[in-house]
């Protein structure tokens, strides 16, 4: 089933919020979140990390600088949070909460995990609540939007959406597994700038809708180099 939707996910320092949408399996929802514009973010940078912005070959999860984000409190009210910048394995850049969540990096791919420390000790290939953003290589959006619909073996939803600080355009594919509180969704992002191909693959359970929305905060900061 396709359907056609215009969800902007934000720009930098942003405030999220969930609302219902996506695939239903049997009564379970995927969540997409939509966003408001708080204010522009404050970045900080030293001069090593300008020289990083400035390189085109600086490796993937090279520190770039400290920008403040707006992210919800427990409280359900917004507030400010540190969030750190980082390179990624492409032409562009996201920003997340180091204190928060892990980053495993490398040339094809950027994996996010809740927990601090190393990722890779951390995950186990079991971890609840996890973004991956990886190069793809299939021939076109559609196709791997395709691909990932018939490897879901579910009832998927796919979308046109936007993302990121720049409201790049992408297919959201969404779907869920279940309807018991840790039965898993996902919601895959796929999108092309230039000549490569990405996909963002948000991956939780049902009952972990707060933890996936922080990532989806991450990915509402991704920023493609101009120029």
């Amino acid at each position: 089933m396709r359907r056609r939707a215009a969800l902007p996910l934000g720009l930098v320092g942003i405030l999220v919020l969930l609302s219902l949408g996506g695939c239903k399996d049997g009564g379970a929802e995927v969540s997409v979140p939509q966003v408001e514009v708080i204010e522009q973010p404050q970045i900080s940078q030293t001069e090593e990390q300008r020289e990083a912005q400035l390189d085109p070959d600086a490796a993937a999860g090279t520190v770039l600088g400290e920008e403040e984000v707006v992210v919800m409190s427990e409280e359900g009210e917004p507030q400010m949070a540190a969030y750190t910048r980082v390179r990624g394995n492409g032409d562009f850049s996201v920003a997340y909460d180091p204190a928060q969540f892990s980053l495993a990096a490398s040339e094809e791919e950027l994996r996010f995990e809740l927990g601090t420390g190393n990722s890779e000790e951390n995950s186990g290939g079991g971890a609840e609540v996890f973004l991956s953003i990886r190069r793809e290589d299939a021939p076109s959006a559609e196709e791997l939007a395709d691909h990932y619909v018939a490897e879901s073996d579910e009832e998927c939803s796919v979308e046109d959406v936007t993302i990121g600080e720049g409201e790049y355009p992408a297919m959201w594919v969404s779907y869920a597994e279940g309807t018991s509180a840790d039965s898993r969704t996902c919601s895959i992002y796929i999108f092309r700038h230039n000549e490569a191909l990405y996909a963002a693959q948000l991956d939780s359970t049902v009952e972990a809708a707060e933890e996936l929305a922080e990532m989806h905060t991450i990915l509402s900061t991704l920023r493609f180099d101009e120029g």
